[in-house]
């Protein structure tokens, strides 16, 4: 199997065909492209296989391998991108005001972090030289780690980095309709019955990674040749595809896959048992969070809320032609719903509010009605590490990724994002409560926070409308800071909460986090519910 780009030859994304007379379909690009996505994909060096079938074009609700919901329920983990670039080249990260502000090196929020364990969960130091397994501080989730990349494929050790597998799922509750073909012992789901028997590292719950669970390992600041992805934790990475269990809705015998090999990932929908494209690389996954269907808030107001990631969204959709310089610019000086922290969305977070169940849009068009059904690339803030003329865009047609021109503006679409806390730009950071958590009205909330060497006290306020101005009500006065005080959450309840500590002589230096909820107090038995720390965050359980 190639170990480089190259192997995309199977990259095949619909929007970019259509039926022809032939009963196949054509390759086709907006008339108006001089130097936008037909650029970036020949750029990108993706030769496109046309699909010589009338493929059967199905929206499924898919319900990924061995039950995972393809919903997540953690904060959007950062991309990993801390260099900024200008149209042409790496520039010094600009400061607020100045151009190009506003970019994605320009923040660092929810920073990607990882433990190495053993094969009996216990922690080992980052320098260990033999690990098991890697947890995923941000999202919680558990990682299989691979081991002897010797270019010799070995099937008896399902651990081993150089096997690859042919996409297979018996069950019809999670195969999207198509299960594939079982190839007696090279199928992923041979690969994770494998490690299932086994009980690895004490757990039989291994499954497929679903395909936005795959995508928030990928570092987009890594650059080709180097893997996309932190190799310190995850060693023995294959620069290549790996599968994840996540059907393509538009065309349910593909199923899609993360690609490694190139600047900052990227993704593919690949057959799942067509045996002229290559088998793919796995990686297997456990625990987690099972995401919630009815995550998205509409706060009335222009903007919805994603509880399960925390973010707050623009609902429309910004339609004015931009260059990306110009975008950046807009987003960071918009007043919308009484919130002046918004900016352009990294592509990672622009991923977290796509729906992979559907298509044509790929969103809830409930939450997001003007969704643009014609034209559906979406502009992130992440730039193609390396090379200062690109950035990361996502399609709003079937979910896919492709990379354009920062100068294009020929049908590109925009919306806004805010949450999270850049973590260079503020004196206080903010622990505990963390953005996406659910607390108990009457239950006990304990606010944490690095002190970063400050002598002076801190004033606490909380706001239940979004960190509107004029909206924060005071928690304490003064505390020391000392990075902890407990609160016992009162007022009402409210899916927007923002937390604000401020030095209380200096208001300047400060700290906000959010939004999280907090809910009336359900009443549950006795052996559950209360507030509790899960999987490196804060929250209660109900």
């Amino acid at each position: 199997m190639p170990d480089s780009p190259a192997m995309r030859h199977g990259r095949s994304h619909p929007w970019r065909f259509a039926q022809n007379g032939n009963g196949g379909f054509d390759q086709h690009y907006p008339a108006d492209d001089p130097m936008g996505i037909k650029k970036a994909e020949e750029k990108k060096g993706l030769g496109m296989k046309i699909i010589s079938l009338l493929w059967l074009l199905v929206a499924v609700l898919v319900v990924n391998c061995f039950g995972a919901v393809n919903v997540l329920a953690w904060p959007v983990p950062d991309t990993g991108q801390t260099k900024c670039y200008n149209n042409t080249e790496e520039i010094p990260c600009p400061a607020p005001g100045e151009a190009f502000y506003g970019q994605d090196g320009s923040y660092t929020i929810n920073p990607m972090s990882y433990t190495k364990l053993d094969a009996a969960g216990n922690k080992l130091p980052d320098d260990a030289a033999s690990w098991m397994m890697v947890r995923d501080n941000v999202t919680g989730l558990i990682w299989e780690n691979k081991q002897n990349r010797d270019d010799v494929q070995d099937y008896s050790n399902p651990h081993d980095a150089d096997n690859t597998y042919y996409w297979y799922d018996s069950n019809p509750a999670t195969n999207g309709g198509y299960p594939g073909a079982p190839r007696n012992g090279t199928d992923t789901e041979d690969f994770i019955n494998a490690l299932n028997a086994a009980n690895y590292g004490g757990h039989n719950d291994w499954r497929l990674p679903t395909f936005k669970e795959l995508d928030s390992i990928v570092n987009y600041g890594k650059i080709y040749p180097e893997v996309s992805i932190n190799e310190i934790f995850f060693s023995n990475t294959a620069r290549s595809n790996y599968w994840s269990s996540t059907t393509f809705a538009h065309i349910t015998s593909y199923a899609w896959t993360v690609d490694f090999g190139w600047s900052g990932g990227g993704d593919d929908p690949w057959p799942k048992d067509d045996s002229s494209y290559y088998p793919l690389y796995v990686r297997a996954v456990r625990s987690g969070q099972t995401g919630s269907l009815d995550h998205l808030v509409n706060n009335g107001d222009g903007t919805v809320t994603d509880t399960e990631t925390g973010l707050m969204w623009q609902q429309s959709v910004v339609e004015t032609k931009m260059t990306w310089e110009q975008a950046l610019s807009y987003f960071e000086n918009l007043n919308l719903a009484g919130h002046e922290d918004w900016r352009l969305p990294t592509i990672k977070e622009l991923q977290s509010l796509l729906d992979y169940s559907r298509f044509d849009p790929a969103i809830n068009p409930a939450y997001f009605p003007d969704t643009d059904t014609s034209w559906h690339w979406y502009r992130s803030s992440t730039n193609v590490a390396g090379d200062g003329g690109y950035v990361w865009i996502k399609n709003f047609y079937d979910g896919s990724d492709n990379i354009l021109d920062k100068e294009y503006t020929y049908g590109i679409r925009f919306r806004a994002v805010r949450g999270g806390q850049s973590r260079p730009l503020v004196y206080l950071v903010i622990l505990a409560p963390q953005k996406d958590s659910v607390w108990d009205i009457g239950s006990t909330m304990p606010i944490r926070w690095e002190p970063d060497g400050l002598e002076a006290d801190i004033k606490i306020s909380l706001s239940r409308q979004g960190g509107m101005e004029g909206s924060f009500e005071t928690i304490i006065e003064t505390t020391p800071n000392d990075g902890e005080y407990d609160w016992t959450v009162t007022g009402g309840p409210s899916e927007n909460c923002v937390i604000k500590m401020e030095q209380a002589d200096h208001a300047a230096n400060r700290a906000v986090e959010g939004p999280f909820v907090i809910k009336e107090t359900d009443n549950h038995d006795d052996d559950g519910g209360g507030c509790f720390i899960r999987t490196g965050k804060m929250g209660c359980q109900w």
